[in-house]
């Protein structure tokens, strides 16, 4: 029996997915693992007029010059921290940088018969998982500042 439920594990491992987990406001929140390019500091943004919802500024890291997405505006949440993070996520459009809590994002494997479908209206889903008692959105990048 140990045998069939090792062969099984590594059937498992093999299709898993991957999740980082992060903050905006103190809400938990997810993104695939593979929609991500990086993580680092916050740099203050330069704001930019634009027609875009909640794309009104840029941020510059490097030689790189990055549209954000101010997801903690589109939910109407503050972001917490006196030492905020940029995650940058990669859009069908480029990447984009987004701002978000100061706590350190976390890498979670789950089992993909575990995802099911995200009922809230507030943003843009691939699904979500629960977490104990919390549903936590898996955020679809590829929607993000499209027009509602």
């Amino acid at each position: 029996m140990l045998r069939t439920g090792q062969n099984h594990h590594r059937g498992t491992a093999r299709q898993s997915y991957q999740l980082l987990v992060f903050f905006v406001g103190g809400r938990r929140l997810a993104v695939k693992a593979v929609d991500v390019s990086g993580i680092s500091q916050w740099a203050e943004p330069i704001p930019v007029a634009g027609r875009t919802p909640f794309i009104t500024s840029v941020v510059r890291q490097g030689q790189t010059v990055l549209p954000v997405f101010d997801l903690a505006a589109s939910l109407r949440l503050t972001v917490q921290g006196s030492s905020p993070l940029c995650l940058r996520v990669k859009h069908s459009l480029g990447e984009m940088a987004m701002c978000i809590d100061e706590e350190i994002p976390v890498l979670h494997t789950l089992d993909p018969a575990t995802l099911q479908t995200y009922h809230g209206k507030d943003l843009p889903s691939d699904g979500s998982y629960t977490n104990g008692l919390d549903e936590i959105p898996i955020l679809s990048v590829s929607q993000l500042g499209s027009t509602e």
